[in-house]
């Protein structure tokens, strides 16, 4: 279709994109403005790089179909595997979730390993160049080939234009650093979060990463604050609803400072109804829809938007289409991953009364549908199955209005509307 394509930002999104566009192009070239460490090390470019980064399932299938072998790759770099529910307790609404074989995995580590691992997959295809140290400012005003923009959710290439765009209020902060287990728990590969029903805004994740330690974040939203001090940070964990993270952060050694993140908006530019994306570029990842953080789909979410890309090029050169068509064949189907994610983040944001952003229609009654599906989970484990696939982009939305599961849901809504 064209013999280079250029891919801004380094990122889980652009090397993602990387291996989406590698087939179709002679040459493919990566540029960063960031120094990329030859190790798994924190990097400025990524602000929240040493947060909790989670790798839903959906996301790891798409990489593994971008990339084969990425799965054997993370493993063999440390990733826990972490199996659903074995290894998982979750508290969601004051109670906690059954304890199941759901028959899926996934694998936890940190963003920087992540990327690292990608990185090395990436280059190992053989006509993809990484340049670190090269910011871009500003968009070339015309190019034959095709650039894909995946400078993050502070991306300012694009930002002149007019794109219709929605917008939540979220206002959420969290904290987070790594922690060396204590001997007791060496070896434990238990994910757990604590998410108390709204309104009580405080949040809590463990979670499992290489070298057998821990990331531990707290969370809070709007005037509530998580102390960034070590002694300040365990008392806040005491006060969640259970004692878990409590118990374990009691012992755990911290191995690096205490880092806070905060985030007042989730954003979604639609890009699939604006005018004026110069030909041939590209947005993808975070560039199009940035989520509350907390709920872990930023990385999914991209990778699902390069697949939709490798899918745009595919047609595109089964059909004999140039490049100035790529864009209209890939923004619709990015936007369906994006809507996807989104109406899992907006439902529960929006469950919180200070959240800013408008109600859809019916909201109250989706809330009730949502919550029925949750206490069905617990009763049945068909339904569990399907709101784990379906929260995690391994099924859409859609899944969840037809089949067994789905009537297994209705008849708990139907029981909890007489109550």
């Amino acid at each position: 279709m064209s013999r280079t394509a250029t891919i801004v930002g380094a990122g889980i999104a652009g090397l993602s994109a990387a291996a989406a566009v590698a087939p179709f192009f002679d040459t493919v070239t990566i540029l960063d403005k960031d120094e990329l460490p030859a190790m798994p090390r924190p990097r400025k470019g990524v602000a929240q790089d040493v947060q909790v980064h989670i790798l839903l399932k959906g996301g790891e299938l798409a990489l593994e179909k971008l990339l084969p072998g990425a799965r054997a790759a993370l493993l063999a770099a440390g990733a826990v595997e972490v199996r659903q529910t074995g290894d998982v307790s979750i508290w969601e609404h004051d109670a906690w979730h059954p304890s199941r074989d759901l028959g899926h995995s996934q694998l936890l580590m940190s963003r920087p390993a992540y990327e690292w691992v990608l990185r090395r997959k990436v280059l190992a295809l053989g006509n993809v160049e990484i340049r670190d140290n090269t910011p871009v400012e500003a968009l070339a005003p015309e190019g034959s080939g095709l650039l894909v923009v995946a400078t993050g959710r502070g991306d300012r290439l694009l930002a002149s234009l007019d794109v219709p765009t929605t917008t939540l209020g979220i206002e959420v902060g969290y904290v987070s650093a790594r922690f060396a287990k204590p001997k007791r728990y060496r070896g434990e590969t238990r994910f757990i979060a604590c998410i108390p029903k709204p309104p009580d805004d405080r949040y809590g994740l463990v979670c499992p990463v290489e070298n057998d330690e821990w990331l531990i974040t707290l969370c809070s939203r709007f005037d509530n604050k998580v102390p960034t001090d070590l002694g300040g940070f365990r008392a806040y964990a005491t006060s969640l609803p259970i004692p878990d993270v409590a118990d374990r952060l009691a012992e755990a050694m911290p191995l690096s400072p205490l880092r806070s993140y905060r985030i007042a908006e989730a954003n979604w530019r639609h890009f699939e109804r604006a005018s004026g994306l110069p030909p041939r570029v590209i947005p993808i990842g975070d560039c199009i829809s940035s989520f509350n953080p907390t709920f872990g789909q930023g990385m999914s979410v991209a990778a699902g938007h390069a697949l939709a890309l490798r899918e745009a090029l595919a047609d595109g050169a089964a059909n004999g289409n140039g490049l100035g068509q790529v864009a209209a064949a890939y923004l619709p189907r990015a936007a369906a991953v994006s809507e996807q994610a989104w109406a899992a983040a907006a439902l529960a944001d929006l469950e919180y009364p200070r959240t800013r952003g408008d109600r859809p229609a019916g909201f109250d009654r989706t809330l009730l549908a949502s919550e029925a599906m949750r206490l069905a989970a617990t009763e049945h484990p068909e339904v569990h199955l399907l709101r784990f696939e379906i929260g995690n982009l391994v099924k859409p939305n859609s899944a969840a209005r037809s089949g067994a599961a789905a009537r297994l849901v209705a008849k708990t809504l139907i029981r909890r509307r007489g109550e």
